[in-house]
Parts: C-alpha cells; structure tokens; sequence
C-alpha cells in the first residue's frame, strides 16, 4: 500500500529562548519522541490553534507582582521596555488608575 505525504511550503521563524527553556524543551522531546524541535513546536501550534485558551492562560502565567504599587511607577517600568503599545500602556494606566 503506497504512502501519500501531504508537501506544503515551509516558513523559518527563529526564536530565542533562555537556556533553562530550551533544555526543558529538549527534554520534553526526548521524552515524548518528536523527532526534533520543529516538530514539537509545530505539534504546540496545532494544539493552540485547537484551543485558543492555552493562549489566554499562556499570556497570562506566571504573572509577577511589580514591586511598586504606584500606577505611574508601573506604567514607567513597561514603558521602558518598548515591548508594548501605546494603547496597551494607555489601558494599563486606566485600569490601574481605578485601583488607587
């Protein structure tokens, strides 16, 4: 009986990781036979893509608590980082206002 294979193009994306991650990902794939690394992170996707909740929790785990209690101080400390947009740091400053 022949065996079809299903040939799709292919996308590189690179991601880095700390060395602890990545050893607790080698880890996962020998114990669980992926035959490498793409093939675990693909397997991952296609469960995320299953469940869209893993992305919810994922987002959110684990959050840490800032060590200031001041909005402001808070805001600042994202800010620096450049990571998130100016509506995130806008609501982030909103929801944090209500508190105080």
């Amino acid at each position: 009986m022949p065996v079809f294979a299903i040939i799709c193009a292919m996308s590189t994306i690179n991601i880095s990781l700390p060395q602890q991650q990545a050893s607790s990902v080698d880890n996962l794939i020998e114990k669980y036979g992926f035959a490498n690394r793409s093939e675990f992170f693909r397997s991952l996707l296609r469960l995320v893509i299953h469940n869209e909740n893993i992305v919810v929790q994922a987002s959110a785990f684990p959050f840490i608590e800032p060590k200031s209690k001041s909005a402001s101080e808070v805001v600042s400390a994202f800010t620096k980082t450049g990571s998130y947009s100016k509506k995130f740091l806008h609501d982030l400053e909103e929801g944090l206002s209500h508190r105080e």
